[in-house]
């Protein structure tokens, strides 16, 4: 008798062309995941009938449809798809600055440049920067990656340490890797098949109309950083072979963990942050129909995002922003340890609560809620920005 393992089931993900149709062979990418709960499910039809004989009849199998999560330890590249597909808007790189006037300051802001706008130029509050052709006392700053942690037309202070230079000419700015956040206008609405073989045993479950739902991270102190990507879906077939041919290895470097990186609090890196969840919620929903069993598709609704905060109690700070009801920013920069990072910036949150924990030292837990910038530019007016660095 053959059991199936874990070991040697193979998950696979495509986008499609087409809502619920399976798209071609070629061209899919495995998964590296921790868990895996995606199952059909079928609504059950109970009979009202009332019978002398006290026994109910059987019921009916009603409408299909699909949903689970797959849980990740994330990891840069690895899982960037389901991102975009989320806050429903394809991966873009920002384009390089050249000739520029810059005055680098030890002090903020950190970087004034003469003429022009940072932020008509593509920048936003999070992103991560390199900068270029510094010279003299300001060469420590070519190719380090700053967090920008606010910004206006001419002025950028970052959270790292600057070194100091008069105004230089000819200096360069890059945006590693590649960007997204919500968009205002022309939102993408993906869908994707996925298969998991059952190598052991080959069985082959086709999953289609796969839409991402939701994806929630969690970042306890001094641990793994944890993805869980949800998906509601129209449909699973079963069959005997493999249908994605040579899928292409599931990517990501090694998992990211809290300890490297840092938490920008209103403009401020938090020394005291012991836990930091974001949820990203499509609110998806199926759709029920007359004369079918699969829903016509998945509906996606208003994008949530919000999550908890949790800091050691050192001053009243954070509950300051919650009894004044003041709008704050954050920003959770996660670093690879070979110069790569990933960063969530969410430039306008709203604190609640205010509940606390611990025998010894006292934890304080923050919910919090983001929303859209009104003042802000471009990515800047988003409600939440994502950068990966590794993206090309």
């Amino acid at each position: 008798m053959t059991i199936q393992t874990q070991v040697l089931t193979k998950v696979m993900r495509k986008k499609e062309a087409s809502y619920g149709v399976l798209p071609g062979a070629t061209g899919a990418r495995e998964m590296r995941k921790v868990s895996d709960s995606l199952q059909l499910k079928k609504n059950s039809i109970a009979s009202n009938t009332i019978q002398t004989n006290a026994q109910r009849p059987l019921p009916r199998h009603g409408g299909r449809t699909v949903d689970g999560s797959f849980g990740f330890e994330f990891s840069l590249g690895l899982i960037e798809d389901f991102l975009g597909s989320v806050v429903r808007r394809d991966w873009t790189a920002v384009p390089p600055l050249t000739g520029l006037t810059v005055t680098a300051s030890v002090g903020a802001p950190h970087f004034v440049r003469s003429a022009g706008s940072w932020l008509a130029d593509g920048l936003a509050l999070g992103m991560l920067v390199k900068f270029s052709g510094f010279a003299t006392t300001g060469a420590p700053n070519n190719g380090k990656l700053f967090t920008v942690i606010a910004i206006d037309a001419l002025n950028i202070t970052v959270a790292e340490p600057v070194a100091a230079v008069a105004s230089s000419a000819a200096i360069g700015l890059t945006v590693p890797g590649k960007v997204t956040y919500i968009p205002e206008a022309g939102h993408t609405n993906d869908s994707y098949a996925i298969e998991k073989f059952y190598s052991a045993v080959s069985e082959s479950y086709r999953f289609t109309g796969q839409r991402v739902g939701s994806i929630n991270f969690g970042m306890n102190a001094d641990d793994k950083v944890s993805a869980d990507v949800a998906f509601m879906g129209q449909d699973r077939k079963k069959d005997a072979v493999q249908y994605f041919t040579s899928p292409a290895v599931a990517g990501g470097g090694d998992m990211l963990v809290t300890p490297s990186g840092l938490v920008v609090i209103n403009g401020a890196a938090s020394k005291v942050c012991t836990n930091f969840t974001l949820n990203i919620n499509g609110n998806a929903s199926v759709g029920k129909t007359v004369g079918s069993n699969v829903t016509p598709d998945v509906f996606m609704d208003m994008l949530d995002v919000g999550g908890q905060v949790s800091v050691y109690f050192e001053d009243g700070t954070m509950d300051t922003y919650f009894d004044n009801e003041q709008t704050v920013s954050l920003i959770n920069r996660l670093d690879d340890g070979v110069g790569g990072a990933f960063v969530f910036a969410m430039p306008v949150v709203k604190i609640s609560g205010g509940g606390e924990s611990g025998d010894k030292e006292i934890i304080r837990q923050y919910d919090y809620a983001a929303g859209p910038n009104p003042s802000g530019v471009g990515a800047g007016k988003s409600t939440i920005l994502l950068q990966d660095t590794s993206l090309v």
